[in-house]
């Protein structure tokens, strides 16, 4: 599994390096970190188009690329939504025994994100700072969450790698 995420991120690091808006750095140095391995800066522009920050999560399988509709057991669709918070839900308009199947969940289901009100590249950060072992005093400076809200997500990342 590690080695498909990298190779993910190799190739998202790839796509990204072709866009204007990706600094080139001197000395051949990639401001993206090393082939395979993400950053803080990589998460940026990743996110800096939404489309491909969300092509990202399904590739590396933090969010579904698939979803069964709850009413008809069928596949669900992904739709724009500019109601919902990501921009996008997973709709079912399916014809079942003569009625259109009208089921409907957040891109969020069964995800890392789930319960989270936090955008996903705020999870995200939140989670590489975690992961990184960064002190709650700098997450806090640097993102302005809550004291809560960093201990609360050290407790369920701790608990997700006991599993």
């Amino acid at each position: 599994m590690v080695q498909r995420i990298t190779s993910v991120i190799k190739e998202y690091q790839d796509r990204l390096r072709e866009m204007h808006y990706v600094p080139k750095t001197s000395f051949g140095r990639d401001s993206l970190r090393y082939s395979g391995e993400a950053n803080k800066l990589f998460l940026t522009f990743l996110f800096s188009d939404h489309a491909i920050g969300l092509q990202f999560l399904k590739d590396v399988g933090l969010i579904r690329s698939e979803v069964q509709c709850n009413l008809c057991g069928r596949d669900m669709t992904w739709h724009a939504d500019t109601s919902a918070v990501d921009g996008f839900r997973w709709r079912c308009r399916r014809m079942v025994a003569g009625n259109r199947c009208s089921g409907s969940r957040s891109i969020r289901h069964g995800s890392w994100f789930q319960r989270s009100k936090l955008t996903l590249q705020e999870v995200l950060f939140l989670t590489y700072d975690i992961l990184s072992r960064e002190p709650a005093h700098k997450i806090q400076h640097e993102h302005h969450f809550a004291d809560h809200m960093i201990s609360d997500w050290r407790m369920f990342c701790r608990e997700t790698l006991l599993e």
